[in-house]
């Protein structure tokens, strides 16, 4: 295993313990209060009325962040990627997708909810974390790297994508009002642990190259 070959993975699972710290930092400082100001300059900043046309849009954008909206898409993106590079590269992204809508669920029985933003529907629903920012970040930061890394897609394509659908999943939340700024955070910051991890794995995983052998010995050899 070359020097590379370590330090690859070892940065990735090192975003992805940075990326969980984030969260539970910023768990801690929600449970004390202390994102109130934070969270009302954004509200703020962001029109309480949005045009039916707009809003029409941020609803329909809604099944991207829930498990039955991720997780198909995530599946056939696997299917063809194991069809076309094998299970090493098709794993990491529905490993991704599994993880993602599993830690949704779990989160929303464990941890202690605020009051939500006065457009979301019930005031008892759970919205800390965002599952939508959670599950679309994890999916698309995981798809984008196994996708480039093997050669499927360009980083000039992948990139992009995998950072306008998360943000678009988030900020409409955010646009119809149901969730607070730091629920997203929160949200991009669990998906971005779950994506680095899955990422790791794949580097992990992949074939390595023999180590050459020095000539004198290639020479004895023959």
């Amino acid at each position: 295993m070359t020097k590379n070959q370590v330090v690859l993975p070892a940065a990735l699972l090192g975003g992805g313990v940075g990326a969980a710290i984030g969260f539970a930092v910023l768990a801690r400082k929600v449970r004390r209060h202390r994102t109130r100001h934070l969270d009302a300059t954004v509200r703020k900043a962001i029109p309480k009325r949005p045009r039916r046309a707009s809003r029409f849009v941020a609803e329909a954008l809604t099944p991207l962040g829930k498990w039955y909206g991720q997780m198909p898409a995530a599946a056939l993106v696997a299917a063809a990627t194991w069809r076309s590079r094998g299970p090493r590269a098709a794993i990491p992204i529905a490993s991704a997708s599994a993880a993602a809508a599993s830690l949704a669920w779990l989160l929303e029985r464990v941890i202690r909810q605020r009051t939500p933003p006065a457009g979301r529907h019930s005031p008892t629903e759970p919205s800390f974390p965002s599952g939508h920012a959670l599950q679309t970040g994890a999916v698309a930061w995981a798809t984008a790297y196994v996708l480039a890394r093997e050669g499927l897609a360009s980083p000039a394509r992948a990139v992009p994508v995998a950072l306008i659908v998360p943000g678009v999943s988030g900020l409409a939340k955010l646009w119809l009002d149901r969730h607070w700024f730091t629920d997203v955070l929160a949200g991009y910051l669990l998906g971005g642990a779950i994506a680095a991890s899955s990422a790791a794995a794949y580097e992990l995983a992949r074939p390595r190259r023999r180590a050459r052998l020095p000539r004198v010995i290639a020479k004895l050899a023959r």
